[in-house]
């Protein structure tokens, strides 16, 4: 890993047509290696990508998101899947990040065209343990994932 690793235009505007022109519409770009145990990354969102609801309980980390540019729609559900709380998260503020604790189901929906989030969470990452995903939505590639996108996207409106 490089020793200073700088967050300018060029890398932002080089992942931006990356997570375009991916299929899930997103894309991370790591500032760690995988093992280090405090994760960093840039994760880089276009508008319809879809983050199924989800919380980090078996493997218990907090993590933090900070918007850098663009706008997103942070959403708090209770256990049931009922909605507890919305935040619209924006480079321009007035709410610019998020911090959670290990437990919280969340997931967030892209407002803007892009949006590019700063997120810190504990690692190392372990794809087998890291998310416990909530039984009441679907997953990425099921039929219902667009009607919930717009769903999420109408309680920012």
């Amino acid at each position: 890993m490089q020793e200073i690793q700088i967050i300018d235009s060029d890398l932002i505007e080089s992942l931006v047509k990356k997570a375009k022109n991916t299929e899930r519409k997103r894309t991370n770009h790591n500032f760690h290696e995988p093992t280090e145990v405090y994760q960093r990354f840039l994760n880089v969102l276009s508008k319809n990508t879809y983050i199924p609801p989800h919380r980090h309980l078996l493997d218990p980390k907090p993590e933090t998101f900070v918007v850098l540019e663009g706008e997103i729609g942070f959403l708090i559900f209770h256990d049931n899947g009922d909605i507890k709380e919305t935040h619209k998260l924006s480079a321009s503020g007035p709410k610019r990040g998020i911090d959670l604790q290990p437990g919280v189901w969340h997931s967030l929906v892209c407002l803007s065209e892009n949006a590019v989030c700063f997120e810190g969470k504990s690692g190392p990452y372990d794809p087998t343990i890291d998310k416990e995903f909530h039984v009441n939505y679907p997953l990425e590639g099921d039929p219902k994932v667009k009607e919930t996108i717009v769903w999420y996207e109408s309680l920012f409106v």
